[in-house]
């Protein structure tokens, strides 16, 4: 019997060359694609299938076999033996036997040719679970190096030579700015941050001061530290005058004992209207000042807003000698002027014990005030101007003085949180020290008792002794 051939033309299924074909893999293979066979072949019937199952496999069908004839890829026929077996198995039908299917391969198109022209072939590739360009394993290692510290550098010092020549600026002592220079600046900043009219440095205390303050911050209002908790304005109230407080109806002033006449604290000046002071008699008080707050009906230049309205004169810090630093103005004070708060750190009772004992270890002086005009229990607070306060820390003591501490409050609603206010009362010569009684409750001695602090002022009055021992009593003022 003659062998019969069948040839299949696949130049219908070329793609067209102007057809933009996407990108193939950059690893090409030549792998023929299957596809059905042409309906005009006969498949095998069941009964072939079962007469050759005990020689050929249902799943060991024919293999394609790629001749290609003359090197001519155009010519190229695909060759299908029935008797060979390939693994896997491709489910086609297989020819009639004694039948050779030729397949001609169309050519490539213009666009696969240049895909194929530019392929790269990579030879041993190793196929990984992850790539290493997108999880690297080995990222931890160098992310230790980067952070590992560098290797020691060899170096010959003998090859190195030795210059002698002028030192550089750092080493020059002529031109190494003072420590005490760079002082004076923080002071001047600091004292600049104060508000109200200037507060100044006698010129010849400057580096004294700027050494003694170093760590000491002038502030404008108080500080309130851990413990400290100021009630809120619910609990507050105001007058409801209008514009200027009436003295007769203004219920933010208090009223005198068994008498339903108002406590007025401050008067205006016969030589200047527009100054504002206590009244002689109020300085003979020790009653608080009560003012009126930003829940009142009344405005800012309302009279009973003294302290509110803030310091009004000059104040220069000068060194007195054997008592320190001191504080003077240049301005004339009239008797009852106010002339500035005393600030600081508000911290509690247990604190303020545990600083004043680490005060006398070091043999410092305390700049220790409780707030205990209203209350006198526990749960007072105390004022520390020790760190941080104003200038009126360096108000000396007088047992003569021509100043007074009164408490002033402009929350009424608070008892244990008010404001230390500095009085004139007397007339205060520009130049002339401010000075006020440390300890008025304090009497007067005709022997300094061993352990106590004693009293410098000079009066002709004077007591002898501030405290009778080295702790400091932290009276009421």
């Amino acid at each position: 019997m003659t062998q019969s051939s069948m040839l299949i033309d696949l130049s219908q299924d070329s793609e067209p060359e102007d057809l933009i074909q996407p990108k193939p893999p950059r690893l090409f293979s030549a792998n023929l694609a299957h596809r059905e066979l042409s309906s005009t072949i006969p498949l095998k019937r069941k009964s072939d299938i079962d007469s050759d199952s005990s020689s050929v496999s249902p799943f060991n069908a024919f293999t394609p076999v790629l001749q290609p004839n003359n090197g001519n890829i155009n010519n190229t026929h695909v060759i299908f033996n029935p008797k060979r077996r390939s693994e896997p198995y491709t489910p086609s039908p297989a020819p009639e036997s004694g039948i050779e299917l030729s397949v001609v391969v169309p050519s490539p198109s213009a666009q696969l040719k240049r895909e194929i022209d530019s392929a790269e072939f990579i030879p041993d590739i190793k196929l990984t679970a992850l790539s290493q360009e997108f999880y690297p394993t080995d990222a931890l290692e160098k992310r230790a190096t980067r952070g590992a510290y560098p290797a020691a550098r060899s170096v010959k010092r003998e090859a190195i030579p030795f210059r002698i020549g002028n030192p550089g600026p750092f080493l020059t002592e002529k031109e190494r700015k003072p420590v005490v220079d760079t002082l004076c600046e923080s002071l001047k900043r600091k004292l600049a941050t104060i508000k109200g009219p200037p507060v100044t440095v006698s010129p010849g205390d400057m580096k004294r001061l700027a050494q003694s303050t170093s760590s000491f911050e002038f502030i404008n209002r108080y500080k309130l530290r851990d413990g400290v908790t100021p009630i809120g304005n619910e609990f507050s109230a105001g007058c409801s005058c209008n514009e200027i407080c009436d003295p007769a109806r203004c219920s933010c002033l208090t009223q005198e004992e068994n008498s339903e006449e108002r406590i007025i604290p401050y008067k205006t000046s016969k030589e200047d209207p527009r100054f504002w002071g206590l009244t002689p008699e109020f300085m003979q008080r020790t009653s608080m000042i009560y003012e009126c707050n930003s829940l009142c009906g009344c405005n800012e230049r309302c009279w009973n807003k003294v302290i509110t309205q803030g310091r009004k004169v000059k104040l220069e810090i000068f060194h007195t000698g054997k008592r320190g630093f001191g504080l003077r103005s240049p301005d004339f004070i009239r008797a009852g002027q106010f002339i500035d708060l005393y600030l600081g750190e508000v911290i509690t009772t247990k604190h303020a014990d545990e600083r004043e004992k680490a005060a006398a270890a070091r043999n410092a002086p305390s700049y220790l005030f409780s707030l205990d005009f209203l209350v006198n229990d526990d749960g007072i607070y105390v004022v520390d101007g020790c760190n941080f306060g104003g200038a009126t820390r360096f108000i000396n003591h007088s047992c003569n003085p021509n100043c007074k501490m009164f408490t002033v409050s402009r929350n009424h609603g608070d008892e244990y949180l008010y404001d230390l206010a500095f009085f004139a009362v007397k007339d205060i010569q520009p130049g002339m020290e401010f000075t006020f009684d440390y300890n008025p409750h304090m009497e007067q001695v005709d022997k300094v008792e061993p352990g106590a602090v004693p009293c410098l002022c000079g009066e002709p009055n004077c007591r002898g002794q501030l405290w009778a021992n080295k702790k400091k009593r932290r009276e009421r003022f």
